[in-house]
């Protein structure tokens, strides 16, 4: 008010005045709680976002892809107000997509791609070595006519996420009815598990070198991985996983 026009716009393209909303969605996100995250980050109906993933087709994800599971790229993301759930999707979609042609990832290779990154994200741990490592772990499995026999993929598809993965059962790893069971089924899981990062992404087509067949967290506080190329080597590595999990019980609450 009583405002000259100069110092009007100068108010408008001073940084400080502007309104903006920040959300940061990190690495091996699941769907539904990226949608969560943007929800409550945007003070959006969480059934507007519910419904404008509903439609994953029209976002430009492969055309295997049932979910926009694995296709929110995880970041910080600013917005300004009065954007909309289908725009902020969009977006996230734009960026998971930019991230594979960074990676150089042909288009008829990203549904592979991002399913084998989401399975890396969630299997790692700090390490970003590690990624490649496991990458290669599973694609010498997958070159051998082995079983990819990851547990967060079969947890995925029991409903368990995040450390509830610990508490899976035996039943539940021999179930055949889980479609995400790669314990028992062969070959990838059925679609992504997670929102894989740049990294993920990267290790899922640019695995390193090894010779590694089996690898297990020894540490769940460090994250410290072992990466192994025997049944015994592997067995003896677990064990050093089970006394470190006895010595620390709070690590599965």
């Amino acid at each position: 008010q009583e405002m000259s026009a100069q110092a009007a716009l100068d108010a408008l393209l001073d940084p400080a005045n502007r309104v903006e909303l920040t959300v940061t969605i990190p690495e091996g996100t699941s769907l539904q709680n990226v949608l969560k995250m943007l929800a409550e980050g945007l003070s959006i109906p969480l059934s507007e976002f519910e419904a404008a993933a509903s439609t994953p087709a029209s976002y430009g994800v492969p055309a295997e892809a049932t979910t926009l599971e694995g296709f929110l790229f995880p970041a910080t993301y600013t917005f300004s107000p009065g954007v909309t759930a289908t725009s902020v999707i969009q977006r996230l979609v734009d960026e998971s997509l930019l991230a594979l042609d960074a990676v150089g990832v042909p288009v008829d290779e990203r549904w592979e791609t991002i399913i084998m990154a989401s399975v890396i994200q969630r299997e790692s741990g700090p390490d970003p070595e590690d990624m490649y490592k496991i990458s290669r772990v599973f694609q010498n499995r997958l070159a051998q006519g082995m079983n990819m026999g990851s547990d967060v993929t079969t947890c995925y598809g029991a409903g368990l996420i995040g450390k509830d993965c610990l508490l899976i059962t035996q039943a539940a790893l021999d179930d055949t009815s889980n479609l995400y069971n790669t314990r028992i089924l062969p070959g990838l899981p059925i679609g992504p598990i997670s929102n894989p990062g740049a990294i993920a992404i990267d290790a899922a087509y640019n695995p390193t070198d090894g010779p590694w067949i089996f690898f297990v967290t020894v540490n769940l506080s460090t994250g410290e991985t072992v990466f192994t190329e025997t049944a015994a080597e592997h067995q003896a590595a677990v064990d050093q996983y089970y006394s470190w999990l006895e010595a620390h019980p709070e690590a599965v609450g």
